[in-house]
């Protein structure tokens, strides 16, 4: 996993901010996801094959969630989660569609072993023991259900997504066959393109502070621009990492306690004061580097005259003041000229 995968990952463990993110990008910022009702439940899971009669059982293959989390909206419990992608994946669908199945496999085995474990105390649950040749056989009873999944793919690239956003996207169909086409199951990604917003007013988190910081980091003007945002000078110690990670800006992450501030018991953090000075170094930083290549514009013109006239490098080095390795570059330059 890249670092801009495990930032985003990191940050959106944190409830409040996984609730927001849900609420923003799916449901116009009305609060239908609430962080006290959320419960963290990460973890890999491992696709295996089914054991054949007389094969040996296959090795799993590990699959990976970034974020995910038990919802329980009154007695129903529902899996909400998400996949960071800083770059472009052309199989998001299917693999989105992996994760989810593996998911509901999950479930059915879990619900498979709860079935074995009644099996062994038979006198003190004969009722639930009442079951069908059919039941027996699956596993798992006609009336129990499992618990749906919601999968979102939130994207943080800079290009933008010209990958598939359906499982449809990636089919290739028999034009003239329309009988099976009918036949075909969908499957909707899910997907939510950072670079694709012109605003984030339908978040109420600091993924407000991040989206919009992500989408000028590019551009030095309408970045410098938003750090007049009042809101900027107050920000949580995990907003202010997320957006020097997500933004590039290794200087700002080094530099962070500097800017650290109290707000009653709360850590606050300054990064328009921050943003500017850092803009202010290197302005400074650029007129040093350009007074220094005026002094070596002035220093080649001396050394090639003397070279010109016919002085020792010995005596050049005395009087311009160089290494004899200089002088022996501006030679070369001269017999190129």
């Amino acid at each position: 996993m890249g670092k801009y995968d495990m930032c985003m990952k990191t940050y959106l463990q944190d409830k409040r901010r996984f609730a927001d993110l849900f609420n923003g990008s799916c449901f116009q910022g009305r609060q239908v996801i609430r962080a006290e009702d959320l419960e963290e439940a990460s973890e890999n899971y491992v696709a295996a094959e089914e054991k054949q009669p007389g094969k040996p059982l296959q090795k799993g293959t590990e699959i990976i969630r970034d974020v995910k989390m038990r919802y329980r909206s009154g007695m129903i419990l529902q899996v909400l989660a998400v996949e960071n992608q800083s770059y472009i994946d052309y199989g998001m669908p299917v693999r989105c569609m992996g994760y989810d199945a593996a998911e509901y496999s999950r479930q059915l085995k879990e619900r498979k072993q709860e079935r074995r474990l009644l099996a062994r105390h038979k006198e003190e649950h004969k009722k639930e023991l009442k079951t069908t040749i059919d039941e027996r056989l699956s596993g798992i009873l006609r009336s129990d259900r499992l618990h749906p999944v919601y999968t979102i793919c939130l994207y943080s690239g800079e290009e933008p997504w010209d990958g598939p956003r359906k499982l449809s996207d990636m089919m290739e169909f028999d034009p003239e066959d329309e009988n099976l086409r009918v036949l075909f199951e969908e499957y909707h990604l899910h997907l939510f393109c950072i670079n694709e917003q012109n605003g984030f007013d339908t978040f109420h988190s600091g993924l407000r502070h991040l989206f919009c910081a992500m989408n000028c980091r590019k551009d030095k003007e309408r970045m410098a621009e938003l750090m007049k945002n009042e809101a900027y000078s107050h920000l949580s110690k995990e907003t202010w990492e997320a957006i020097a990670v997500m933004t590039d800006n290794a200087a700002m992450l080094q530099k962070k306690d500097k800017y650290k501030t109290e707000n009653g018991e709360e850590e606050e953090y300054n990064m328009c004061q921050a943003l500017e000075e850092l803009m202010e170094d290197n302005r400074n930083e650029g007129r040093r580097e350009g007074r220094n290549e005026g002094s070596l514009k002035k220093t080649k013109t001396v050394i090639k005259n003397m070279l010109d006239r016919g002085y020792e490098i010995e005596d050049i080095c005395a009087i311009a003041g160089c290494e004899a390795s200089f002088v022996e570059e501006v030679k070369k330059e001269l017999l190129l000229q």
